[in-house]
């Protein structure tokens, strides 16, 4: 019977952070550029058989689907989405930041820069625009002002991208993962539009009503199991 209180806290627990996953992932269903979050519980299974572990107490392994999303015109010129695989390249506080998100811009001094005002790294470094001057970019990556090429966009493409650690909504982390350039010949993006996020909300929200029968039944599971013990004890008791 104890065995069977595990068992239904475990549910409970792997329901839960089943919530935070969706949950997640809905809030953000509207991030330009953000990736959805899956889970999957094998190493608590795995725990569950293993009686002298209780690993279950953090269930769960996240893995990031990297599967493109949908490309949104907006016809601002500054605004690029990536065609196939890879990443703009960003140039953070402590190092390179990677992300699907090209709705960039200029700041003060005239640089390239994402919405959080982090450089966006180029062929030529980061590169400065002078005010009135005419800017686009091309289909090769290629940035234009007043007609010439001051730079190409930098795109990293990663042979494990599963390594890439999340920093915040469609930024990434590559501490630990080898990546390589892309050469201008080989880069292909979409000027004018932008990426959404990967995120299909019906499918969140069917989850969520899903989670939440399940956490019940768990719940449920226990409170009854606590009951019957709790008959057992005090019949015990009067032995």
């Amino acid at each position: 019977m104890l065995k069977g209180l595990f068992v239904s806290k475990a549910g409970m627990l792997a329901q839960q952070r089943r919530l935070e996953v969706a949950a997640n992932n809905l809030a953000n269903a509207n991030t330009l550029g953000f990736k959805r979050t899956q889970i999957s519980f094998t190493k608590m299974l795995d725990a569950m058989l293993d009686e002298t572990t209780d690993e279950n107490r953090v269930p769960g392994t996240t893995t990031i689907d990297f599967s493109s999303g949908t490309l949104k015109k907006t016809g601002n010129p500054l605004d690029v989405a990536i065609q196939g695989d890879g990443f703009f390249v960003l140039q953070g506080p402590e190092g390179e930041v990677f992300t699907r998100n090209g709705n960039f811009t200029l700041n003060e001094q005239g640089e390239l820069v994402s919405q959080n005002g982090w450089p966006v790294l180029t062929s030529q470094g980061v590169i400065q625009i002078t005010n009135g001057e005419e800017v686009a970019i091309n289909q090769s990556g290629e940035i234009l002002v007043n007609g010439k090429v001051v730079g190409t966009l930098r795109i990293a493409v990663f042979n494990n991208p599963e390594t890439l650690q999340p920093l915040n909504n469609s930024l990434f982390t590559a501490a630990n993962s080898y990546y390589r350039e892309l050469d201008p010949s080989e880069i292909l993006v979409q000027p004018g539009h932008l990426e959404t996020s990967n995120v299909n909300p019906l499918s969140e929200m069917i989850a969520l009503i899903d989670i939440n029968r399940n956490f019940e039944l768990a719940q449920k599971s226990a409170k009854a199991q606590d009951e019957s013990l709790g008959q057992l004890f005090n019949r015990a008791g009067r032995r």
